[in-house]
C-alpha cells in the first residue's frame, strides 16, 4: 500500500513537471488506445473523443517528451529487446468510421503515425457489440486510411469475447481476419488486440499459432521489458484525459499501474 501511495505521488510529482514544461524519463513506452472520434453531441458512448480533444492528448504527449512511432516500429524494439523508453504509438481500435473523417486530418496536420485494429465484418454498419456507437468504416474508407499511411492490425472478424469460443471458431475469428485484412492492405498483419480485452492462456497460444507476432490487452499500464508480449497493455483514452490527468498517466511508472500479466481477463472461457 505504502510502496503504491508513494509511486502514484511520484507520477503526481513528474505530472506536475510536466505541465511546467518539463521533460520526464518514465522508462518503458505508451499505447494511445482510442476508439472513436467525433463532434457528435449525441454520442454519449464510452471513449468518444472530438477532434479538438484528439488533437490536445496528443499534443501533450508530446509536449512531455514523448516520441511517437507506428506501432510495428515500438513492438518489433520491444520483442528485439532494444529500449522502448520514451516511445508512443496511437492505436484505434475496432476500425469506426470517425478515424477517417475526423482523426485522419488531425494525425496528418501534426505528422503522426497511427494504427487501426479493424473488425473484418459488418464494414459501413453499427457495431452489434456497442449500442450506440457510430458505423465502422467502409471497405473502401479502410483501404483509403491505410492508403494514407496508417497500419493496419486484426480486431478478429466480428469482435466477440474470444475465451467463449470453441477452437474451431477461434480460429476462424483470428486466422479468417488476419487473412481479409491481409487481402485488403496487400502487406502482412501481425499485431492483434483482444476483443473486450478479454484472454487467457489458450486465447494467447491461439493468436500465437494464427501467425501474430504480439497480442495487446485493454489493461492500462506500460510496455516494458520481460512482460509476455500477448499480454501488452496500453493507456485508454476518452474524453476524460484532460492534460493534468493525461500527463500524469504519462508520467506514471510500470509499477504503479495494476497487474498487466493476468493470465486471465474477462470472458467466462469455453468447456
Amino acid at each position: 500500500m505504502l510502496t503504491t501511495s508513494l509511486a502514484r505521488l511520484s507520477g503526481a510529482v513528474r505530472a506536475g513537471a510536466v505541465l511546467a514544461g518539463w521533460r520526464m524519463a518514465t522508462r518503458g513506452a505508451v499505447v494511445l488506445a482510442y476508439h472513436d472520434v467525433g463532434n457528435d453531441a449525441s454520442n454519449g458512448t464510452d471513449y468518444y473523443v472530438s477532434p479538438a480533444q484528439l488533437r490536445r492528448q496528443l499534443t501533450t504527449a508530446a509536449d512531455a517528451g514523448l516520441r511517437f512511432v507506428d506501432l510495428a516500429t515500438l513492438t518489433q524494439a520491444f520483442l528485439s529487446d532494444e529500449s522502448v523508453d520514451g516511445l508512443a504509438a496511437v492505436v484505434f481500435d475496432d476500425g469506426l468510421a470517425g478515424v477517417h473523417r475526423y482523426a485522419l486530418p488531425v494525425l496528418a496536420d501534426l505528422g503522426l503515425p497511427a494504427t487501426v485494429f479493424a473488425v473484418t465484418r459488418g464494414l459501413g454498419c453499427p457495431p452489434p457489440w456497442w449500442r450506440g456507437a457510430a458505423r465502422l468504416m467502409t471497405r473502401r474508407e479502410l483501404a483509403e486510411v491505410a492508403g494514407a499511411g496508417l497500419a493496419i492490425a486484426s480486431h478478429t472478424r466480428t469482435h466477440p469475447s474470444l475465451p467463449g469460443l470453441d477452437a474451431t471458431a477461434l480460429a476462424d475469428e483470428l486466422v479468417g481476419a488476419r487473412h481479409e485484412l491481409q487481402d485488403l492492405v496487400q502487406a502482412s498483419v501481425d499485431l492483434f488486440a483482444y476483443p473486450f480485452g478479454h484472454h487467457d492462456a489458450r486465447v494467447r497460444e491461439a493468436v500465437t499459432v494464427a501467425g501474430y507476432a504480439a497480442g495487446f490487452t485493454f489493461v492500462n499500464g506500460r510496455v516494458n521489458p520481460g512482460i509476455d508480449p500477448f499480454r501488452l497493455p496500453r493507456i485508454t483514452m476518452c474524453s476524460g484525459q484532460g492534460r493534468a490527468r493525461l500527463a500524469y498517466h504519462l508520467a506514471r511508472s510500470a509499477r504503479s499501474w495494476p497487474d498487466t500479466q493476468s493470465d486471465v481477463v474477462g470472458g467466462s472461457g469455453a468447456d
